[in-house]
């Protein structure tokens, strides 16, 4: 399946193996997929083998993930339903809620408002918040776009189990008191796979955004940086992602590892989301998750990808042909 990317991808992917053409027409790119060298993507191995491998880690309780090739297929473990704490796994959606309303007419990318390193332009505040994943960038765009319009793109999505309750940090600039960005409720801000793949689904597809925009907001998710990547870690092509943490060794308890990703790869795209929210006594517990978040990636693209190999070196024919043993969650 060809998916449009923004024009910039070709600067960000020229190190990559993969063709790109030039659609006029959208300004655009297109990754040509090599279809002849693909096979069939077989959904029941990667379900064992992923719930084989989360029960491997001991990690069944607090692990949810779904998989869709924004086609006709979706797995995803049975826990996919449960809300789980984001962190910063929520900019994505404030990124889209942002992006209606300047389709509404409300404001333009290039309105100033006061975010984080001063007053700049709502596209240098959302540029901020998704590649570096800034928090007073993020407080400033909830309090322009509204607590209210980023649960109304939820309902929107249909993604019933997410909700965004609260995003308040003293100190950043513009702050005000009280905070306009809370409901009220102390609760949590919440996400659960099965809602994050069927929205991503809705967003490669041009059914939340206009395609001007939808080019630009996978850009922005192309170039989002993580303190230690997960999805992306092992994939060699380009992942569009949003990625969120409240690590064990900053003290949180549970602690929280999160990424959203769209994968391009030359046998068709991918959306993903591995959610990892787990109680811990070793405050390595975030490179533990993290290792087996990327592990769940690399098997996914190598499904995908059968003659490729995972940047740390694998073969992924070798991995996925590797017999699936021990019990599953």
């Amino acid at each position: 399946m060809k998916l449009l990317v923004s024009s910039i991808l070709l600067i960000l992917l020229y190190s990559f193996v993969f063709c790109f053409e030039f659609n006029s027409e959208f300004d655009n790119f297109k990754i040509i997929e090599n279809s002849e060298s693909c096979s069939e993507v077989n959904y029941t191995r990667i379900n064992n083998y992923v719930n084989s491998l989360v029960y491997s880690y001991d990690y069944c309780e607090g692990t949810e993930w779904a998989l869709t090739d924004f086609s006709n297929n979706k797995i995803s473990s049975q826990t996919a339903n449960d809300p789980q704490q984001t962190a910063s796994t929520i900019k994505l959606w404030i990124l889209i809620s942002v992006f209606q309303d300047i389709e509404n007419g409300l404001y333009t990318l290039d309105t100033i408002i006061p975010c984080s390193t001063g007053n700049i332009t709502i596209f240098e505040c959302m540029s901020l918040m998704i590649g570096i994943s800034d928090n007073c960038a993020t407080y400033s765009l909830t309090a322009q776009t509204t607590l209210s319009h980023v649960n109304q793109v939820f309902s929107q999505l249909g993604m019933p189990d997410s909700h965004f309750s609260e995003w308040c940090f003293p100190g950043c600039l513009g702050y005000e008191n009280p905070c306009p960005n809370t409901d009220g409720t102390g609760d949590n801000n919440v996400l659960a796979s099965n809602d994050v793949v069927h929205g991503l689904s809705q967003l490669i597809s041009y059914q939340i955004l206009q395609p001007n925009h939808t080019a630009m907001a996978i850009k922005l998710l192309l170039t989002a940086h993580g303190w230690e990547p997960m999805i992306g870690k092992y994939i060699p092509s380009p992942v569009a992602h949003k990625q969120g943490w409240l690590p064990a060794d900053e003290g949180f308890q549970p602690f929280t590892e999160n990424d959203e990703a769209i994968v391009f790869t030359e046998c068709g795209t991918f959306g993903l989301s591995i959610m990892i929210t787990r109680n811990w006594t070793n405050p390595q517990e975030d490179a533990i998750a993290l290792q087996l978040g990327a592990n769940i990636a690399k098997y996914i693209y190598c499904s995908f990808v059968p003659f490729g190999y995972a940047n740390d070196g694998t073969y992924c024919s070798t991995l996925i042909s590797t017999p699936i043993i021990g019990d599953q969650c």
